[in-house]
């Protein structure tokens, strides 16, 4: 059992790796952000003696205790796993970030351009995740928990997630520099088309791995 899981688990591994570096050059595009990344990279901005990476592993450790505060007793010990990817995934945006942080945009065709390849490169990534199927990341797992507690639809509710997550980003921007900075028409673009690019790439990677069983014997 554990051999045929290395595979999956490394796939996974992989995903966060190439989730971050999407994101990273994303923001590089100087077009704004993800949705569910945009506070921590505001964050960042606002607060630049403390990395992106940092804000983003406190930013998915609210939403893992969201998760505790919405399932309460049906929340189960396996989904602390969430708090060594977060920590995978923080480390790598901040090892892209240093990366590639000599680069900056010269005009709009090329910060649309970075924004493609970002959104793109993120889209594998998630893919990749999806594909091994062993765990979910902070902000899916949260949108799981609240579909779990009140019937909603997924799809609907992970929309209403990423606008909240906006709405967050705008507010501590306004709060903290007296005006909306690292959200904008990136940011959308993100929002509306990573998901079917995903599709794409779930399609070409021939699909979902049919989910682990906790507690189930080999």
């Amino acid at each position: 059992m554990k051999q045929h899981l290395a595979p999956r688990w490394c796939l996974l591994a992989i995903g966060i790796v190439v989730m971050a570096a999407g994101i990273v050059i994303v923001t590089k595009s100087a077009t704004g952000n993800t949705p569910i990344s945009s506070t921590g990279y505001v964050l960042s901005l606002a607060f630049p003696s403390v990395s992106y990476g940092v804000f983003m592993f406190f930013w998915n450790i609210l939403l893992l205790l969201g998760q505790v505060v919405i399932l309460r007793r049906r929340f189960q010990p396996i989904a602390l796993l969430q708090i060594p990817i977060s920590v995978l995934f923080s480390l790598s945006i901040d090892a892209f970030a240093n990366l590639l942080s000599w680069f900056a945009p010269v005009n709009y065709a090329e910060s649309l351009g970075i924004l493609a390849l970002g959104i793109i490169t993120l889209a594998a990534g998630v893919a990749c995740t999806v594909v091994a199927n062993v765990a979910m990341n902070c902000g899916e797992a949260l949108v799981a928990a609240i579909t779990s507690k009140t019937g909603w639809n997924f799809g609907h509710t992970k929309v209403g997630f990423d606008i909240s997550c906006v709405i967050v980003a705008c507010v501590v921007s306004l709060a903290t520099m007296g005006h909306v900075t690292g959200v904008r028409e990136g940011t959308v673009a993100a929002a509306v088309i990573t998901g079917f690019v995903v599709n794409l790439f779930v399609r070409l990677m021939g699909g979902a791995r049919p989910p682990i069983e906790i507690g189930r014997k080999a």
